[in-house]
């Protein structure tokens, strides 16, 4: 008899396959962080740096963007509980790519502006991703983004404690990703049910 997989192992397998992707988003910076096999599914350059969010908004499908920067925007304006949006996303070299994208504003400033969102994007084509080698390297000037410290998807790899990391800090990485998790958990969940269905 199979025993079953403990989530938190799949989620580590799924985003390690690129089976599903994680994103962090800071609108503030406007800067978005996936996670590094994402980006190499989808032939992107720095697969470990962060991103403007104009690096990522250019490549939605014209046809798709409308509705896609909607729901995102009911959901930050506290009109929806959760983003969530199917759109076409320009890969490189496996031409556009049809995605599932759910998230969570997850911090909130004092007045109530978004600061924080996370998510998660699975891929819905059919066909083989082949990406072809990847963007040119380099600095991208106005495409790239400023460094995130801790993004979601380091969070969610953590394992042990990380060199030259102190004791205290450390505990507050713990903690930011326990409590990252108690947020965003249902839409792992519903992510990785959808991976399961597919």
């Amino acid at each position: 008899m199979a025993v079953a997989q403990p989530l938190a192992s799949r989620w580590r397998q799924a985003i390690d396959t690129a089976a599903l992707g994680v994103w962090d988003l800071r609108p503030e910076l406007e800067t978005v962080h996936h996670s590094p096999q994402w980006k190499q599914r989808l032939g992107f350059p720095e697969p470990h740096a962060a991103d403007s969010t104009h690096f990522w908004r250019c490549r939605v499908h014209p046809d798709d963007l409308d509705a896609m920067l909607a729901a995102m925007r009911d959901h930050v304006l506290g009109r929806q509980p959760h983003y969530e949006s199917i759109f076409r996303l320009r890969s490189h070299g496996s031409g556009y790519r049809r995605v599932h994208s759910r998230g969570r504003v997850v911090e909130r400033n004092d007045e109530g502006r978004a600061l924080r969102l996370v998510g998660t994007m699975i891929d819905l084509t059919e066909r083989p991703s082949t990406p072809t080698g990847g963007l040119p390297e380099g600095h991208r000037g106005s495409m790239s983004g400023s460094p995130l410290e801790w993004p979601f998807h380091r969070l969610l790899a953590i394992e042990g404690a990380e060199p030259g990391v102190a004791e205290a800090q450390w505990a507050q990485v713990i903690a930011e990703r326990d409590r990252m998790l108690g947020w965003v958990e249902d839409l792992l969940n519903a992510s990785m049910a959808e991976l399961d269905a597919l």
